[in-house]
């Protein structure tokens, strides 16, 4: 958990960048034929997981993970793919603070374009 009262030094790589890669393995799998609505709805899925462990890293707030685990309760592939998702981001991400605000998906030639808002999520005092 941070230190409340405390600011985070967020990193210089854009949050587009670091959000695309974290939802990597759901996007992946995708394929190239995918539709740029089943991309946003992994990515969905991508930004409810990542601003949920960041509220309990930064807030100790887990009541996020946990409407997780209810909405997920009795579909195995779900939630192992969302437990999959919340170690990626404790492990791998972990250091990134920031929240994921808007974001929206496009494609351009044929490539995938994220642009993403970064959010600070401890309030400006």
């Amino acid at each position: 958990m941070v230190q409340p009262g405390t600011r985070t030094n967020f990193p210089k790589r854009k949050i587009s960048e670091t959000f695309l890669e974290f939802a990597e393995p759901l996007l992946i799998p995708l394929g190239p034929d995918t539709t740029e609505q089943e991309m946003n709805q992994a990515l969905q899925v991508a930004f409810t997981v990542w601003n949920a462990v960041v509220y309990e890293t930064v807030h100790n707030d887990t009541q996020f993970l946990e409407m997780l685990q209810v909405l997920t309760a009795g579909q195995a592939e779900v939630v192992a793919i969302v437990n999959q998702l919340i170690d990626r981001k404790r492990h791998q991400f972990g250091d990134d603070h920031r929240l994921v605000g808007n974001f929206k998906l496009t494609m351009k030639n044929g490539e995938l374009n994220l642009w993403a808002e970064a959010r600070d999520p401890t309030p400006a005092k």
